[in-house]
């Protein structure tokens, strides 16, 4: 997967992130959003029920964010 990832649209590097979310057959991914330069919240969906992962590109943790949080 390659991101364009950078604080200002004039100053983008592309960087070659490498993943695994353990996403169940089925669950897609809908969006991909940077909320800092460690994080990606990647918005996930399954018949019809939506989900959130923040990936923590430095660390690769991961945490699952349901709605019923």
């Amino acid at each position: 997967m390659y991101i364009k990832i950078a604080k200002k649209q004039s100053n983008l590097e592309t960087k070659n992130i490498s993943y695994n979310l353990n996403l169940m057959e089925g669950h897609q991914i809908t969006d991909i959003d940077l909320i800092d330069n460690d994080k990606l919240l990647f918005t996930i969906e399954n018949n019809n029920e939506i989900y959130a992962i923040i990936y923590n590109i430095r660390s690769k943790e991961i945490t699952t964010i349901n709605k019923d949080q």
